[in-house]
């Protein structure tokens, strides 16, 4: 699909808070606000309607290849954390870029 090309008029303030929040990032400004219009607007694609919200449990996910199996389909992940995965742990997916999902681990009440 084509990149569109569009004006967007923001205030001064509105847009110093974007640069400062993107420059955090390491984004440019273009990219941030992409991204969170992205992360905003829903699609209707299979991952969002049948993936996003589904827990996995740590043994599903393969760190050796990037890998995560989710209702016996094979995705790439983001760790939301960065952290090691856990394999005795359970892990929801909350978000999903293509076919990348963003995964969290779910903490255990005690």
């Amino acid at each position: 699909m084509a990149d569109k090309t569009i004006a967007l008029r923001l205030d001064k303030d509105l847009y110093d808070r974007i640069a400062e929040d993107a420059s955090r990032e390491n984004r440019s400004v273009n990219n941030y606000i992409v991204t969170k219009l992205s992360d905003t607007v829903p699609t209707n694609n299979l991952e969002q309607r049948q993936i996003v919200g589904s827990v996995v449990k740590g043994d599903k996910i393969n760190m050796a290849n990037d890998l995560i199996e989710v209702k016996g389909i094979y995705y790439r992940y983001d760790l939301l954390a960065n952290d090691a995965v856990n394999k005795m742990g359970n892990y929801q997916v909350i978000k999903a870029n293509g076919n990348i999902l963003t995964i969290q681990e779910l903490k255990s009440e005690k």
